[in-house]
């Protein structure tokens, strides 16, 4: 089978396949092995089996196309019928696998590993050279570019390097995900096709399905599992190749992940004195006063505030009795915020006059403001198990009296069971009645059952998990923010940290309890650019302004909050609004409204060697980049990029050679200069600092390069910007908050400013060319501008 980017070859006897690339005539891979359930160790006898091929079209929700149905039917021993299906898009550089089996036995049997490529042999007729390797995290797990060609990776890995001069690039991961966990490898080991011998001079990718529990498959039954993976070895350039992946992996899905356009103010950590303040707002008194001081302070001219309550007892100071599992308003009422209360020793989550969730929600609304809460995920109360020990893992209770850390519980819910699930969709649409709007889920690797139990046999690990946040989208609807506090872990069983929830939550968070900033953070978000905003959403936890009780400084507290606005869109606070200052106050509105759509910042310079990238390009047109320029160490530094250039090899913006650009650095509101494409940009910047450039391509009339009301420079607040040839004019529309000047930077460009309906002209003291159109209105509104001109320009 073939298209015009690959050809798909099978061996008739063997049932080896390979790929090969159409366009270079060069192995993709070859001789790999399509297997259900071989584990390591002694080889077994492999019995006699017959190989069919069978091709015909498909359309998915990422195109059309061809597949070809690979069937390998045994015809002794206890094997499976195994089916590989593979697909090639009309108009797509992608591979798409799935798979599937027939029980031949009069009795299930369960599926837990596919190796849908086995020892896939890599590199034919190729010398690799400056490899470089990234996986596709998720949640907290670490993901940096590594200088090897070597990775195991969950979800998925990119490998791109030299092959004499010529960039090559291999992505390949998990594309439909429902009952199966994937798995990549590429590395030394063994060869494909039956031939079981180790040697290190065969480079081989691996691609496997995998569920602790596994898929029953009933006897007789056709099991085609609906998860799928995708391959592309044809787009060279690793930046486009991951964005295409994150793009197909969001349409595989129907990922569509809610823009968080608010910050949101968490209870908890502002009520902790190690990461907060110590200040006991994490009620509902406590959060919708935080509303009214916000509301009183004038947040909302700019955005909404979401406050959550986080009802968080934990098993120590009540025998294990929490709200957890019963989830109402009673138990809301009787336990309080925080570790260790008793039912009755102080006041509850849900305090008059605002004691049930709907009057929280509605108080909170009314000021204008956002409810969220939180969910402990797979963490009972005790006497909720007592009630309903069929609703938890293999319908025990056992060890219900042995002691625990509180996130590593031995009874735990089953989100298989039937009744319980009914009782979860109930609670979320009772929520969602209320008012509620978003929720956290708390220690998600509770329920991540690698054990099994559950008493919906069809159920695996992997569907079992995503159950859990499937029912909390159903109740709460579409438009709920759901958030998985995705940091793995060992609860009794390891937990891994996967994609699987793709097109069910909004957020995922990439690290633990953590106030305070550190580079890290912004790597395990930036690296992922190509699923953020598209497939995920993902943040570093809740920051605060004040470290040990002191402000921290203003410029990194700009630097954190240009991390969050720009690689994250979703800013969480642990510092109260009585706390902020003016100059705090006035930097967190600038991130508002939230950038959203599906396309976040390149780190550029991810190719070039650094740990942590320096640089982030985000393409708002051809002529206009956004630009972050980060200091990652603790020194003073110079933090450049070139304009122009290969973007893989030498970390470049990727603009053009022969024109030039205006910089303009937007915290510091200063213009950086008139910039050619063959030079650089660069800043000198003290460590922790970030810098938001905004770099435009020189028109030959005026163009706005800048504002000071929002940190992507006019992307959010200009409108319908253009320049009138025959009246020499420059309008548009800008979106003025009451009571603050906003600034419109234009660069005159050779004309001479006359006059400027709606706007006052102010000339600069940085340099002649550029003038500010300054405007003021009481209240929130859009004004139109005209800034009427002399002149012809300098060319």
């Amino acid at each position: 089978m073939k298209n015009r980017f690959y050809e798909i070859c099978v061996d008739r006897e063997s049932g080896a396949w390979s790929v090969r690339d159409r366009r270079t005539d060069l192995w993709c891979f070859r001789n790999a092995a399509f297997r259900v359930d071989k584990y390591p160790g002694p080889i077994w006898k492999e019995p006699t089996t017959s190989i069919t091929l069978e091709q015909r079209s498909f359309q998915s929700a990422v195109g059309k196309g061809k597949e070809l149905a690979i069937t390998f039917a045994p015809s002794e021993g206890y094997d499976p019928t195994r089916i590989l299906l593979i697909r090639l898009y009309n108009r797509l550089p992608c591979i798409e696998i799935r798979w599937g089996v027939t029980n031949r036995m009069d009795f299930p049997i369960r599926i837990s590993k596919v190796d849908a490529i086995h020892c896939g042999e890599l590199f034919a007729e190729q010398a690799v050279t400056k490899p470089r390797v990234l996986r596709s995290g998720a949640g907290a797990e670490p993901n940096i570019v590594e200088k090897d060609w070597q990775i195991e990776a969950h979800n998925g890995a990119m490998l791109t390097y030299l092959d004499g001069g010529v960039r090559r690039t291999i992505v390949t991961g998990g594309l439909t995900y429902e009952a199966f966990m994937r798995v990549v490898e590429i590395r030394d080991g063994e060869r494909g096709a039956g031939k079981r011998v180790r040697n290190a001079g065969l480079r081989n990718l691996n691609l496997s399905f995998l569920d602790p529990q596994g898929k029953l498959v009933e006897p007789g039954e056709t099991y085609i599992a609906s998860d799928t993976a995708y391959l592309d070895f044809i787009t060279s350039d690793p930046f486009e190749a991951l964005e295409a992946y994150g793009m197909a992996l969001r349409a595989a899905n129907d990922a569509q992940p809610n823009v968080y356009d608010f910050p949101t103010l968490c209870g908890w950590m502002v009520s902790t004195k190690h990461l907060g303040e110590g200040k006991p707002i994490n009620n509902a008194v406590g959060l919708v006063e935080q509303l009214q001081l916000a509301r009183d302070r004038g947040l909302m001219n700019y955005t909404p505030l979401a406050v959550r309550l986080e009802p968080d007892t934990y098993c120590y100071g009540n025998f294990g009795d929490t709200q957890q599992g019963w989830w109402d308003d009673a138990h809301w009422r009787a336990y309080g915020p925080g570790d260790g209360h008793a039912a009755g020793a102080e006041p509850g989550s849900l305090r008059k006059p605002y004691d049930s969730f709907a009057s929280f929600c509605k108080a909170v609304k009314n000021l204008g403001g956002i409810p969220f809460t939180y969910f402990q995920s797979s963490m009972p109360s005790n006497d909720f198990a007592v009630q309903h020990p069929d609703w938890m893992l293999h319908g025990d209770i056992s060890r219900l009296h042995y002691t625990h850390p509180h996130h590593k519980p031995y009874v735990r819910y089953d989100f298989s069971q039937p009744a319980f699930r009914a009782h979860c969709l109930r609670v979320w649409k009772r929520l969602r009645k209320a008012g509620l709007q978003g929720i956290k889920f708390d220690y998600p690797e509770s329920a991540w059952a690698s054990g099994g139990g559950f008493a919906d046999a069809a159920f695996t690990t992997t569907s079992a998990y995503r159950e859990l946040f499937r029912l909390c989208r159903e109740g709460l609807g579409p438009d709920a923010y759901i958030h998985e506090r995705n940091l793995g872990g060992i609860t009794h069983e390891i937990a891994p940290r996967l994609d699987v929830t793709a097109g069910i939550v909004d957020i995922q968070r990439v690290w633990g309890d953590a106030s305070h900033f550190e580079p890290e953070m912004a790597s395990r978000m930036g690296l992922r650019w190509y699923k953020a905003r598209s497939v995920f959403l993902y943040y570093p936890d809740g920051k605060s302004f004040y470290m040990d009780g002191k402000p921290i400084a203003g410029y990194k507290r700009r630097a954190f909050l240009t991390i969050m606005g720009f690689l994250s869109g979703r800013l969480e606070i642990g510092t109260s609004i009585g706390s902020m200052t003016k100059e705090m106050f006035h930097d967190v509105t600038r991130l508002f409204p939230i950038l959203g759509g599906t396309q976040s910042p390149r780190p550029v310079d991810m190719l070039t060697g650094s740990e942590h990238p320096s640089v982030y390009a985000y393409r708002v047109t051809d002529d206009w980049l956004q630009v972050m320029l980060i200091n990652n160490g603790g020194r003073a530094r110079v933090v450049a990029a070139p304009l122009s250039g290969d973007q893989a090899e030498t970390g470049s913006l990727g603009l053009e050679h022969d024109a030039r650009y205006y910089a303009f650095d937007f915290w510091s509101q200063s213009y950086l200069g008139l910039l050619d494409g063959k030079a650089g940009l660069s800043l000198q910047l003290r460590g922790g600092e970030a810098a938001m450039v905004s770099v435009r391509k020189k028109q030959d009339h005026p163009q706005v390069i800048s504002t000071n009301r929002h940190m992507m420079q006019g992307m959010m607040e200009c409108h319908g910007v253009k320049w009138n040839t025959r009246t020499k004019t420059l309008s548009g529309r800008v979106d003025v908050v009451g009571g603050e000047d906003f600034v419109l930077t234009v660069a005159c460009n050779g004309f001479v400013p006359k006059t400027c309906q709606g706007a006052t002209v102010v000339a600069r003291d940085d340099d002649a060319s550029l003038v500010d159109l300054v405007f003021h209105r009481a209240g929130n509104t859009t004004v139109r501008f005209a800034l009427q001109c002399n002149g012809s320009g300098d060319g």
